[in-house]
C-alpha cells in the first residue's frame, strides 16, 4: 500500500512520475491506433481510467480516516 500511496502524490504534484506515466501510456495507445480519432479516444479512456483509480483510491483513504470504512 505504501508504493500506491507514493504513486498518488508524484502523479498529482507532476513530478516526473507523472510524465513518464503519461507518456508510457501515449506510447502505449499510439501502438495501438491506426487514425489520429482512435488515438483520442483511447487516450481519453486510459486518462479517465487514471483518474477515476487514483480518486477511488483517495476516497478510500478518506473514509478509513473518518473511521466510516
Amino acid at each position: 500500500m505504501g508504493k500506491s500511496k507514493n504513486f498518488k502524490k508524484e502523479y498529482v504534484t507532476g513530478r516526473k512520475d507523472q510524465y513518464d506515466l503519461d507518456y508510457t501510456i501515449f506510447r502505449k495507445c499510439v501502438e495501438k491506433t491506426n487514425t489520429r480519432e482512435e488515438l483520442i479516444q483511447l487516450l481519453d479512456d486510459k486518462m479517465k481510467y487514471v483518474i477515476s483509480k487514483i480518486g477511488s483510491e483517495r476516497a478510500n483513504e478518506l473514509m478509513e480516516e473518518m473511521e466510516l470504512l
